[in-house]
């Protein structure tokens, strides 16, 4: 069995936390890169290119070590036909593992 195959989505606050020691925030990246103040934050509960982008050539990866939900083996984006249920499900995984 392929092990990546079962890889999760890193938490938010693990982003969050990766790049408060690179002394950077969620908005600060946005502005930098041309986005709206929110684009950067918006990215981490749903699929969302350029911020998905910019915060993992911040962090010095590539989208898909942070979002291997949202990106297939080669590295290639995922379509999204139905982001709002997807995000939705990101959404009610990540609320369940802080009740755990």
């Amino acid at each position: 069995m392929d092990l990546k195959m079962y890889q999760k989505d890193w938490h938010p606050a693990d982003i969050v936390a990766a790049l408060r020691k690179k002394e950077l925030t969620l908005k600060e990246l946005s502005i930098q890169n041309g986005l709206a103040a929110r684009a950067c934050d918006t990215a981490m509960h749903r699929p969302y290119a350029k911020p998905e982008t910019v915060i993992a050539k911040a962090l010095g990866v590539h989208p898909k070590e942070i979002w291997p939900s949202r990106y297939h083996a080669n590295g290639t984006r995922r379509r999204f036909l139905h982001s709002k249920i997807v995000a939705k499900q990101a959404v009610k995984e990540t609320r369940g593992a802080k009740s755990v």
